[in-house]
């Protein structure tokens, strides 16, 4: 190879490069010299934050719908028991305890189903 070939081919490398990381959303500034510029976003890369909204909605939705279907009644002396149990069972009645708002969606629930 040439030695314009070479350059060539490092320049095409360059810009190929930067086409990518722009591809995945960028920021476009003015820099000093009045110049508009393209600069890759910075993102934060979170690969737990789906699942876990996921889980924690999934959690939710399985607490309100037993406290729809049980009654406050029957669903509170479920976790009597279960904070009678072992460290367990302890814990799963401590996540499981209704707070206002897991009530107040749990009485729309009838009127929905």
């Amino acid at each position: 190879m040439t030695e314009g070939s070479r350059d060539f081919a490092a320049r095409h490398q360059r810009i190929r490069n930067r086409h990518r990381r722009l591809a995945g959303g960028y920021v476009t500034r003015l820099n000093a010299n009045g110049v508009i510029e393209h600069r890759p976003a910075r993102r934060v890369n979170v690969p737990l934050a789906a699942p876990l909204a996921i889980l924690v909605a999934t959690f939710l939705g399985l607490r309100i719908l037993l406290l729809s279907q049980l009654g406050a009644a029957q669903y509170s002396h479920h976790l009597n028991m279960l904070s009678q149990g072992g460290l367990a069972e302890r814990i799963g009645a401590a996540l499981l305890t209704p707070d206002p708002v897991t009530e107040a969606v749990a009485e729309m629930v009838p009127a929905v189903l």
